[in-house]
């Protein structure tokens, strides 16, 4: 049997949706904000527990330990800014996801140059039970040719 659903309800949904991709955009901001400010713990918040993290030249990272690990040193290592473009976002019930670009600077805590890396990213994000948004998987990569 094939439900139908009304036009209202059809606006209601779309509304619904609008309010989500707001919460999920100033969750995105704030996960740049996170990142400049250099709060690793901040950071590693707004992920779920069993996130993957499929991190560029390497086995994915599953689970937030995993990610843990691997991003830390990152953050101990380095002062990082990031500006993140979104260029798509949507909502399905309790799962969204984000596409866009970024520009990220990696400048060495211990001195040294500034290394700029641009790329693309597609995040899949999961409702929480509070009406929060969290990073369930996240893969990026760069735009810059391997030479």
């Amino acid at each position: 049997m094939t439900e139908t659903i009304t036009l209202r309800e059809v606006i209601s949904l779309e509304e619904g949706n609008k309010a989500d991709i707001a919460v999920i955009k100033k969750m995105l901001e704030r996960f740049a904000d996170i990142i400049n400010a250099g709060d690793f713990e901040g950071w590693i918040s707004i992920w779920v527990d069993d996130g993957i993290q499929m991190f560029p030249g390497a086995p994915a990272r599953i689970g937030k330990e995993q990610i843990r690990a691997g991003m830390k040193p990152a953050f101990d290592q380095f002062s990082l800014k990031m500006i993140i473009n979104n260029e798509e976002l949507r909502v399905s019930g309790n799962l969204g996801f984000a596409r866009g670009n970024y520009t990220e600077y990696l400048t060495p805590k211990a001195g040294g140059e500034t290394e700029k890396y641009d790329g693309k990213y597609l995040t899949i994000l999961e409702k929480q039970s509070d009406g929060s948004w969290k990073v369930a998987r996240d893969c990026f990569n760069s735009n810059v040719p391997e030479t």
